[in-house]
């Protein structure tokens, strides 16, 4: 049996690891009993939060340790202090646990490995995760080209070059990493599945009344968007096509979000426009979205964004609901092409004409077939599919 260690590093509201990477995992396992994974989470989330992925962990037969990320004397130096003294932490536990692959997740666990590479004598699949120093820049004022950019891209650059593999969410990831290292190293790159499991993601009639009553919406056309939110997120171009459809129908749009703040302060007046917003536990998402007419997955297709795909994307379509999703995030206008129940919306066109297109797309005889929907994503967001796109790397290193 193969051991294979994913190190990740977290802040305290994400619940991909139990959500998307840990059932993936489990999948694995499942289909090729020969893998046994292990997780080190280096996380600034608090025991309770780390109890309940833990919990998780041991019902998958996952093997999990949360390590916390120290945040005194500040956030900053506890962080950098965290990253320069966890490599031996790492390093014990592959010879404890008799580690056979290492799996570290974006940069900075890129980092910690990068530092115990030259005693491991194992393989290594580093999980580039997108672009996520791009990301700092798109996002959060990274300056291109400054002495952290520099530091971070060197550690990212040393690791797609030493890895035995590289797995990224997008084909145009792999184009972008390989003008960065060189073509030489393209037979190392894989793209992999963000896979959503089919059983537990499906359209349920009964749900969708229940929920609706719950909600207090009985006719209305029902709006979603499920996940973070942030600067990334279009979230008033989901407002504004959701004001223009009103004109037209009734209307209620809701937004499912582990944190309420930001849409409270970039939409004050929520309440007086119908939009409800709320706090559901990760169990009860499906429930939600059954309820739904209409899902929103809009992202600013910024320069990073080439290499991201949304997970709610297979959440939403695994539950037959239709879409509204951005042009230029990933590799998502390839995957979506035959989905004509999915409006992929141009930011770079005018908005007006956006929305004329949106009315008709709403009225399409097409639009709401939920179980061709569902039948189409079960190719592509299925766990299944996520564990076959994984098996084929771990295969092959």
């Amino acid at each position: 049996m193969k051991k294979i260690l994913f190190i990740t590093w977290d802040g305290p509201q994400t619940s991909y690891m139990e959500g998307l990477f840990m059932p993936i995992f489990h999948a694995i396992g499942q289909a090729d009993a020969s893998w046994e994974f292990h997780v080190l989470q280096f996380t600034w989330a608090g025991k309770e939060k780390t109890d309940q992925v833990a919990k998780k962990a041991e019902e998958l037969g996952i093997h999990y340790r949360a390590l916390p990320i120290l945040k005194k004397p500040v956030a900053s130096l506890g962080s950098l202090v965290t990253l320069f003294t966890s490599s031996g932490k790492i390093k014990k536990y592959i010879q404890e646990h008799k580690i056979d692959i290492l799996m570290p997740r974006a940069t900075f666990p890129a980092f910690m490995v990068n530092q115990i590479q030259k005693d491991f004598t194992g393989k290594i699949i580093f999980d580039a995760d997108g672009l996520p120093i791009e990301e700092r820049v798109d996002f959060a004022g990274l300056q291109k080209g400054s002495r952290q950019y520099r530091w971070m891209k060197s550690i990212e650059t040393q690791m797609l070059k030493s890895a035995d593999a590289v797995i990224t969410r997008s084909q145009k990831a792999i184009e972008i990493h390989l003008q960065n290292i060189g073509e030489q190293h393209r037979n190392k790159f894989s793209v992999v599945i963000n896979g959503r499991n089919k059983d537990h993601f499906d359209y349920n009639h009964e749900f969708r009344e229940i929920v609706r009553k719950k909600l207090g919406v009985n006719n209305e056309f029902l709006f979603i968007y499920v996940g973070s939110l942030g600067a990334k997120y279009a979230l008033h171009e989901m407002y504004n096509i959701y004001k223009e459809a009103s004109k037209n129908r009734s209307t209620a749009f809701l937004v499912l979000t582990g944190d309420q703040t930001y849409i409270k302060n970039n939409i004050p007046n929520y309440q007086e426009e119908g939009i409800i917003i709320k706090t559901v536990k990760a169990s009860e998402v499906a429930d939600y979205i059954s309820a739904a007419d209409l899902g929103f997955a809009l992202i600013y297709p910024t320069f990073s964004m080439r290499a991201a795909v949304p997970t709610k994307l297979g959440e939403y379509l695994l539950c037959g609901l239709p879409v509204i999703a951005s042009k230029g995030i990933g590799d998502s206008e390839s995957i979506l092409e035959n989905f004509e129940e999915c409006y992929l919306f141009d930011h770079a066109r005018n908005f007006e004409e956006n929305l004329e297109a949106i009315e008709e797309f709403i009225e399409n005889p097409t639009f709401a077939d939920r179980e061709e929907i569902r039948r189409k994503a079960l190719e592509t967001f299925s766990l299944e599919s996520a564990s076959e796109s994984y098996i084929y790397v771990l295969r092959n290193i």
